[in-house]
């Protein structure tokens, strides 16, 4: 883990986890709904002007129906698996396989649950791992607490949309810099 050094945009994968209606409504007791939904959607904005890849998992809470995942990010084709890692399933393995980055920007429902277990996971398999807490939700302030420390702990960098995006603001003369000033000025919206 390199906190100090800068993060290098063509090095980084989004991952999010188990941002799906149904997980959300029932596990997630840390974070307002609607402040979840605009960080996710503020990430994924400038992950598209930057050119960032988002790799989205999700499971399948029933078995004959397809998977849904919150509107913020219903443009993303969803990886599905059938454990509770995303780095320990086959399928997710396979398809997360072919990118060469080594920084995982991680977020998803519930801490305690996909979260920390996908975390500790990629730190195994030496990715620099950033949790971005406001995309990310817990069964209680107390158990995600500790989970959050269990992460720095393991050398997880924990961070927010808004540190994580304005690390990689390009220089003003770039034309994306305009653009993602603006994403990151719908923090201030209400």
């Amino acid at each position: 883990m390199k906190t100090l050094e800068r993060l290098n945009v063509n090095d980084i994968t989004i991952v999010l986890a188990d941002l799906q209606p149904e997980i959300i409504a029932s596990a997630n007791r840390t974070l307002a709904e609607k402040d979840l939904r605009k960080a996710v959607s503020i990430l994924v904005e400038g992950a598209e002007i930057l050119d960032i890849p988002v790799f989205i998992s999700v499971v399948s809470l029933h078995p004959d129906l397809y998977p849904n995942v919150i509107d913020e990010i219903g443009a993303y084709v969803p990886t599905i698996r059938s454990t509770s890692n995303v780095f320990d399933d086959g399928p997710s393995l396979e398809r997360f396989s072919t990118q060469t980055r080594s920084t995982i920007i991680l977020g998803g429902v519930a801490s305690e649950l996909v979260v920390v277990q996908s975390a500790l996971e990629a730190r195994r398999l030496g990715y620099d791992v950033h949790l971005l807490t406001d995309v990310c939700g817990g069964l209680s302030e107390r158990t995600e607490k500790a989970t959050f420390k269990q992460l720095e702990g393991a050398g997880v960098t924990l961070s927010s949309v808004a540190v994580f995006l304005s690390s990689l603001l390009p220089p003003t003369d770039d034309p994306r810099f305009a653009l993602m000033f603006r994403t990151l000025g719908r923090f201030l919206d209400n």
